[in-house]
């Protein structure tokens, strides 16, 4: 399984293998990435509830893709 390894700015909009989309929202404390659904405030949204980046992946069926901001979905 593929995952990314460049550390995006919190923010940062990803779309999944079923084409929902997610911004990048801190990490664990072992490193991995951690999302929530685009939409959602970050800086009030609890690290509970945010979703690690294995974990997305396996739910999503497949790789996370960057979005470029402003492009047609």
């Amino acid at each position: 399984m593929e995952h990314v390894t460049d550390f995006p700015p919190d923010g940062t909009l990803r779309q999944a293998a079923d084409g929902s989309r997610w911004r990048t929202a801190g990490r664990t404390p072992d490193g991995e990435q951690l999302y929530v659904l685009d939409g959602v405030v970050i800086e009030t949204c609890p690290v509970w509830v945010r979703m690690a980046e294995t974990e997305l992946i396996e739910h999503t069926g497949g790789p996370l893709t960057t979005v470029t901001e402003g492009a047609a979905a």
